[in-house]
C-alpha cells in the first residue's frame, strides 16, 4: 500500500485495485491513477473533515464513489453512499463498517483487498482537564471506550488516529487505549493541527513503551510512506 498524508485527518491510500481518500478538506491530493477506483470517506460534517469540493473529483477520475456519514447534506447519486452509525455496507469488493463516534458522526473500518483499514474521524477520547466536569470526563471516556471495545483483539492493518495537542497532558488517551485494545500493525497520528513534534514525544514516552515501533511519524504534508 502507498499511504499518503494530505492535511490534519485526510489521508489518502492506495492498493493494488483501488483507492482510499478519507476525510479530505483541503491540502493536494496525490495524482491518482485513473485506472483504479477511487472511494472517497467522510465520517462527518465538521469544517476540518468534510468540504463539498470533494464531489468535482469525478470531473477528473472516471470512476468515483461516495461513502458519507449520515449527518452530511450531500446531492443525490448513485454513486453517493450514505451510513450511519453501527451499520454495515458492502461497496463493490468493500466491506464497511461503523462506530458511533464520540462527538459527531462515524469512524470507519473498511476490508478491502484482504487488509482492514481504521480511520476514526472524530471518534476519541475527549478528556479536558480544567474544561469538563469530572461527570462530563467520565461521560466522555465511557462514549469513546463503548464502541472500542467492540473492536477489542480485532487484527488491524492500519489505523489513523487522533492525537490532538489541545488536550494537554491527556493527548494520549484515545490513542494508548486503541492501541492497547487491538492487534494493530501500524498507526498514523492525525488530528494534529500541524503539532507534528507530538508525535517523537509521545514515541519517546512511557505510555508507548509497548507499541512505539507501529507509531508511523508524520512530520509534512504530501508525505509518502510504502507498507
Amino acid at each position: 500500500m502507498k499511504i499518503t498524508y494530505i492535511y490534519h485527518s485526510s489521508f489518502c491510500v492506495e492498493l493494488e485495485k483501488c483507492i482510499l481518500l478519507f476525510d479530505y478538506f483541503q491540502g493536494n491530493i496525490p495524482n491518482f491513477d485513473k485506472n483504479k477506483k477511487l472511494y472517497v470517506f467522510s465520517s462527518h460534517s465538521h469544517h476540518d473533515h468534510f468540504n463539498k469540493c470533494i464531489f468535482k473529483l469525478g470531473e477528473t477520475h472516471p470512476d468515483v464513489t461516495y461513502i458519507l456519514s449520515n449527518d452530511i447534506n450531500s446531492p443525490k447519486s448513485e454513486n453517493i453512499k450514505i451510513i450511519a452509525a453501527n451499520e454495515r455496507l458492502l461497496v463493490d469488493n468493500l466491506i464497511i463498517e461503523t462506530l458511533e463516534s464520540s462527538d459527531l458522526g462515524v469512524a470507519f473500518v473498511v476490508r478491502v483487498e484482504g487488509k482492514t483499514i481504521y480511520h476514526a474521524g472524530d471518534l476519541n477520547w475527549w478528556h479536558w482537564e480544567g474544561e469538563n466536569s469530572p461527570e462530563e470526563n467520565d461521560y466522555a471516556e465511557k462514549i469513546f471506550k463503548a464502541p472500542i471495545n467492540k473492536l477489542k483483539g480485532k487484527n488491524i492493518d492500519i489505523a489513523f488516529l487522533p492525537l490532538d495537542p489541545r488536550q494537554g497532558d491527556q493527548y494520549y488517551l484515545g490513542f494508548d487505549y486503541f492501541m492497547k485494545n487491538t492487534n494493530t500493525k501500524l498507526a498514523f497520528p492525525m488530528h494534529l493541527w500541524k503539532t507534528y513534534s507530538l508525535i517523537k514525544i509521545f514515541k519517546n514516552s512511557n505510555h508507548a513503551l509497548d507499541y512505539k515501533d507501529k507509531i508511523v511519524e508524520v512530520s509534512y504534508e504530501g508525505e509518502e510512506f510504502q507498507v
